[in-house]
């Protein structure tokens, strides 16, 4: 079955809500969606999706006089009505479907169309723990602990998010901190532990926090890129051909072939390929940390290089970067300081640093900005399988002039990439997914192989 085929509704309901949390009215509106956008991204610790609904006058009634309207005036919606549904498609479902923790809520109908005979409206949504977000601000202080026990104990508590064990996968750390909620909302506090926490493997720092159609994930670049490769090699040989995707300009725009399910349909779009002038200010690649220690009045300095770190694992192969062109001394263009002092938590008994931010915080921004070095943009017929946070394979064609049978895709630029944001649109006709995805290296193979 085509991926790109049209979706089907199995359910699509929006809720009333009382203030006990109990359905006051549930109203069916299958047969009336033109649209639905489904979204997620390694950036945003909640998913959203928005759907664009046609109505006649008949989708319910008014409680009180039973005089029958649209969805968004005899409902009526005015904000805060709950969304379950389940979309099929060729590649599976995209369901969400549990009141608890797994369904929309609608924030508002800030656009719509009336013509007399039909009215047109658009419904923005969020995820309902966003909303439980917004409303439950963290007044914990978590004393020092692992950060991805903190991180656990904010969304499984109940003064936190109070989620189940079955959607969180979070990665374990190797470094401890004191966490202090400060009345901010619970998975804003996570999100500012990101750029502290280590990988227990001893790689770089850098660290996402996200929510998928699978739940929330706090995971580090290096175990994204590790598992999503490791992934892609236990699948049998033909699974590995066939879910490689592949761009070809002799592509035929046949969407109801099922052959072209792992085929990307427009040309890519290249929204960065290195940036060297700001990589080098930014410090991606040398810096310098200066930290003096007042309990000791040790002061220390050191230069840092983003390849010294052998425990990476990079998408593609490993950049080599000449960190003195010049042939000069060697002068890093970004300095980072650092003053330790027993306020500010990290110097622990014997002066021992147990958080030191001179470590995790330049490697982290190296790890960030080497993963945004490559951006490219992709629609694909609609995987609902696919997450943020994923890695996929591409295989480009080659522009040449020489035989491509024998050289037939680019081994620059085809390899893994990771998905940084997506977006699973359906409509009437056809259901899509477009992708941003992000690289660190060149080459078809990784640093591994």
């Amino acid at each position: 079955m085509s991926f790109a085929g049209p979706s089907n509704y199995q359910k699509f309901q929006v809720l009333k809500i009382k203030n006990n949390n109990r359905v006051e009215k549930r109203v069916r509106i299958e047969g009336k969606i033109i649209g639905v956008n489904y979204y997620e991204s390694v950036y945003s610790p909640m998913v959203t999706c928005s759907f664009l609904q046609e109505d006649t006058g008949g989708t319910t009634s008014n409680d009180t006089s039973g005089f029958a309207g649209t969805l968004k005036d005899t409902t009526p919606i005015e904000g805060f009505e709950e969304v379950i549904f389940e979309i099929g498609t060729g590649s599976g479902k995209l369901k969400f479907t549990n009141r608890n923790n797994q369904c929309f809520v609608i924030i508002g109908s800030p656009f719509n169309v009336d013509d007399g005979q039909k009215q047109t409206a658009f419904f923005p949504m969020v995820s309902k723990n966003a909303i439980k977000n917004a409303t439950k601000p963290l007044n914990t202080v978590y004393p020092e602990a692992n950060i991805s026990e903190i991180v656990k104990k904010i969304l499984k508590d109940k003064k936190g998010m109070k989620l189940p064990d079955k959607l969180l996968d979070i990665e374990k750390t190797k470094n401890n901190l004191k966490v202090d909620g400060s009345n901010q909302p619970p998975l804003d506090t996570i999100l500012k532990l990101c750029s502290k926490a280590e990988p227990e493997d001893g790689s770089d720092p850098g660290f996402f926090f996200f929510e998928t159609q699978s739940g929330y994930h706090f995971k580090s670049i290096q175990k994204m890129i590790v598992d999503g490769i490791e992934a892609f090699g236990e699948k049998s040989d033909d699974d590995r051909y066939f879910e490689t995707y592949r761009y070809s300009s002799l592509l035929e725009a046949n969407l109801d072939n099922d052959e072209n399910n792992y085929k990307i349909l427009k040309p890519p779009v290249v929204r960065r390929d290195q940036d060297q002038i700001n990589a080098i200010r930014n410090g991606q690649y040398t810096v310098r940390v200066c930290t003096i220690n007042l309990q000791t009045q040790e002061h220390k300095e050191e230069i840092i290089n983003f390849d010294t770190n052998k425990k990476n694992t990079n998408l593609g192969s490993v950049i080599e970067v000449d960190n003195n062109p010049t042939g000069e001394e060697e002068r890093p263009c970004k300095t980072f300081t650092y003053i330790l002092d027993e306020g500010s938590d990290n110097i622990g008994v014997n002066s021992e640093i147990s958080n030191n931010p001179s470590y995790y915080e330049p490697r982290a921004i190296m790890k960030y900005g080497l993963l945004h070095a490559q951006l490219v943009d992709i629609q694909i017929p609609c995987n609902v399988e696919l997450e943020a946070g994923m890695v996929i394979r591409l295989l480009y064609e080659n522009i040449t002039q020489d035989n491509k049978v024998e050289h037939a895709y680019n081994e620059h630029r085809s390899g893994f990439y990771l998905i940084l944001h997506l977006c699973h649109h359906f409509d009437t006709n056809n259901s899509f997914t477009s992708l941003t995805l992000a690289r660190d290296g060149y080459g078809l193979y990784n640093s591994k192989k």
